[in-house]
C-alpha cells in the first residue's frame, strides 16, 4: 500500500494542465462510446469476421471486471484520501481491476493476434500501458489495479478466443449462454456497470448470430453507401438511447434491456436496413 500511495502522489505532484489534457485524452479512448464506434464502423465497412471476433472478446472481458469488482468490492484512491481525483465521472463502480485498462488490453491484444501486424504491435502496446498509466495518473486507480487489468484483461482474451471459433460463427449454444447468463443477473443484485454489460453481451452475440444466418449484409462499398451505412447505424442507434433513457429512469432491468436493443440494433437491425436499401 506504502509503495502505491507514493505512486499516486508522486504523480499527483507532476500534474500540469498540458499532461492532464493528454492523460483524460488516453483514458477516453478506452471508454465506451470510442470503442463502440470504432468497432460499429470496422463491422459495417471493414472486416465483419475479424470484428466480431473482438467484438466477442472486448465484450466477455467487461461482464468478466464487473463480476470480479462486485465480488471484492475495493475502494478507490480518492476514496480512501490518498489523492485528488481527475475526471472522476469514469469512476462509476469498484476500483479492482481496472475496466479501462482491461478494456485497453482485450481490444489491442486481440487486434494484435488478428492482424499479426509490427505496426498493430507498437501501438497496441503503447495503447495499453498509456492507458493504465492515465489511470493512475487521475488518481482513480490503485497501481495493483492497473495490473490487475492487464492480466485479466490477458486471460480473458485466452478464455474468449477459446469460446469463438471464427469460421463458425456463434451458435444456439452462445446465445442459450448469455440469455441465461442475462437471466441470472437479473436477479442477482449487481451494480449499473456490470448490467450494462451483460446486455451489451447479449445484443452482441444475438445479433451477430441473426445477421450471420438470416441477414449476410456486404461490408463492401462505394464511399457515399459507406457513410450512408454509418449515418444510418449511429443515428439509430442515439434514438434508441434518447428513447429508452426516457422511461429507464435508473431501473436496473431496464437499462439491461436498453444497451442489449441498443447492440442489437448495431449488430443486426441496421445491417437488415444496408441490404434492404443498399442494393
Amino acid at each position: 500500500m506504502n509503495w502505491e500511495i507514493s505512486i499516486l502522489q508522486g504523480l499527483q505532484a507532476i500534474r500540469t494542465p498540458f499532461l492532464t489534457a493528454i492523460m483524460e485524452a488516453i483514458t477516453a479512448l478506452a471508454e465506451s462510446l470510442p470503442l463502440v464506434l470504432v468497432i460499429s464502423i470496422l463491422y459495417w465497412c471493414v472486416d465483419k469476421k475479424k470484428t466480431v471476433r473482438i467484438g466477442w472478446i472486448v465484450m466477455t472481458s467487461s461482464v468478466l471486471n464487473g463480476v470480479i469488482k462486485n465480488l471484492i468490492k475495493a475502494a478507490r484512491p480518492f476514496q480512501k484520501g490518498v489523492v485528488s481525483p481527475i475526471r472522476v465521472e469514469t469512476a462509476t463502480s469498484y476500483s479492482f481491476p481496472s475496466g479501462h485498462t482491461q478494456t485497453a488490453t482485450s481490444f489491442w491484444t486481440s487486434a494484435m493476434i488478428l492482424f499479426k501486424d509490427k505496426g498493430a504491435y507498437i501501438i497496441g502496446c503503447t495503447m495499453i500501458v498509456l492507458t493504465a498509466l492515465s489511470r493512475i495518473y487521475l488518481g482513480v486507480h490503485w497501481p495493483v489495479d492497473v495490473i490487475g487489468g492487464v492480466v485479466i484483461g490477458l486471460i480473458a482474451v485466452v478464455i474468449a478466443d477459446k469460446l469463438y471459433d471464427e469460421m463458425k460463427g456463434f451458435t444456439r449454444w452462445h446465445v442459450i449462454s448469455v440469455g441465461i447468463l442475462a437471466f441470472i443477473f437479473l436477479i442477482v443484485p449487481i451494480e449499473k456497470d456490470l448490467v450494462k454489460a451483460v446486455g451489451a453481451l447479449w445484443g452482441f452475440v444475438v445479433g451477430c448470430y441473426i445477421e450471420q444466418n438470416y441477414i449476410h449484409f456486404q461490408t463492401e462499398g462505394t464511399w457515399k453507401k459507406q457513410l450512408f451505412k454509418i449515418g444510418i447505424g449511429i443515428g439509430g442507434a442515439i434514438v434508441i438511447y434518447a428513447a429508452f433513457k426516457f422511461i429507464t429512469q435508473g431501473d436496473l432491468i431496464l437499462s439491461m434491456i436498453q444497451y442489449g436493443v441498443i447492440v442489437l440494433w448495431l449488430t443486426a437491425g441496421a445491417p437488415y436496413l444496408f441490404k434492404t436499401m443498399l442494393k
